[in-house]
């Protein structure tokens, strides 16, 4: 019988030097294989070296850009011009050059809408106003009593009756203001201003030095 064994054997010894050669070859393509595994790594760290490079090291906070307004129409500045030249605000430059003044129901519905429109009609209705109340509006500005001086627009009268309401509430208004300034001070504090309604004061003994011993 012939010895399988040997023969396999005998043959491996055959092909010793061929899986050898073999050997290599996959060694080789091994070593190729890390090799090129060790570039596709180094160029992905080159890759984020060079974005990471890129990157500012604090992040850019965007800076407010500050409000310009928008420029002004041709017809908007020739009104803002022909309202400085009036001395009125712009908003009545169409009725002060229609009729030379502004109403007083347009200055009064302007003030009970509040607002900006409010102050613009205050102003010219200071200028507009008996002179001598001039200080009671200032002081309704001051205080915000628009209550008080919406009472003083006669609806359905003429301009002169709403003057007379506005000089009869600077009057009632100048009295206060007369009677508290008419107060003593802190040593007279809380006493009446009319002469002979003061505190009480003691009568003096009959003797009044204590008698000695």
């Amino acid at each position: 019988m012939i010895d399988l064994k040997s023969k396999t054997s005998q043959r491996k010894r055959r092909r010793t030097c061929w899986d050898r050669l073999r050997a290599r070859r996959l060694e080789s393509r091994r070593r190729g294989q890390a090799d090129l595994a060790t570039s596709v790594v180094m160029q992905l760290l080159a890759l984020f070296a060079m974005l990471f490079g890129r990157m500012p090291l604090v992040p850019n906070i965007p800076m407010p850009v500050p409000y310009t307004p928008p420029p002004l129409s041709p017809g908007e500045a020739y009104r803002r011009g022909v309202a400085r030249r009036l001395g009125v605000p712009s908003r009545y430059v169409d009725i002060v050059l229609a009729q030379g003044t502004v109403p007083y129901p347009v200055l009064f519905e302007h003030i009970r809408r509040g607002g900006k429109s409010r102050d613009d009609a205050l102003s010219l209705l200071r200028e507009r106003a008996p002179e001598s109340c001039r200080d009671w509006l200032d002081y309704v500005r001051d205080w915000g009593l628009w209550s008080q001086l919406m009472l003083c627009y006669v609806r359905d009268g003429l301009d002169e009756d709403t003057d007379v309401r506005l000089l009869k509430s600077t009057l009632a208004w100048l009295e206060v203001q007369n009677s508290e300034a008419s107060v003593p001070g802190p040593n007279g504090a809380g006493a009446s201003a009319t002469p002979g309604t003061g505190p009480d004061k003691s009568e003096p003994e009959d003797d009044p030095t204590p008698p000695r011993p």
